[in-house]
């Protein structure tokens, strides 16, 4: 009986090691933003942020024409069409001038974005 009780301890504590040890231990090494001192676990409302406008500019820029279409309007994507081409011709005042005209401010603020860079 005494030896029945010895190795059924002895088998459970050899079963259990492994995992007492990976609590232990802590597993492997640091990631790379914990090893420079960055925070472990969430990420700040900045990182977030800056994760979802990143994710958001990924999918604007894989759209197919019809994607944007029903997106955005098909008037809205000939306005950003015609306005490209004024820009891709150095005519970046006309390009604000007809994107004010539409009432479409972030285009016209993207416009002198785009323009200042050139």
């Amino acid at each position: 009986m005494r030896a029945n009780s010895f190795l059924a301890v002895t088998l459970f504590g050899v079963l259990l090691a492994p995992a007492a040890f990976a609590q232990v231990g802590g597993g492997g090494p640091p990631s790379a933003q914990q090893a420079s001192g960055g925070p472990i676990g969430r990420m700040t409302q900045q990182q977030e942020s800056w994760r979802f406008e990143s994710e958001a500019m990924q999918r604007a820029s894989a759209m197919t024409p019809e994607e944007a279409e029903a997106e955005y309007g098909a008037e809205r994507v000939e306005l950003a069409n015609r306005i490209q081409a004024l820009i891709n011709e150095g005519k970046c005042r006309e390009a604000r001038a007809m994107a004010n005209e539409a009432g479409e401010r972030q285009m016209a603020l993207r416009i002198r974005q785009t323009c200042r860079s050139r």
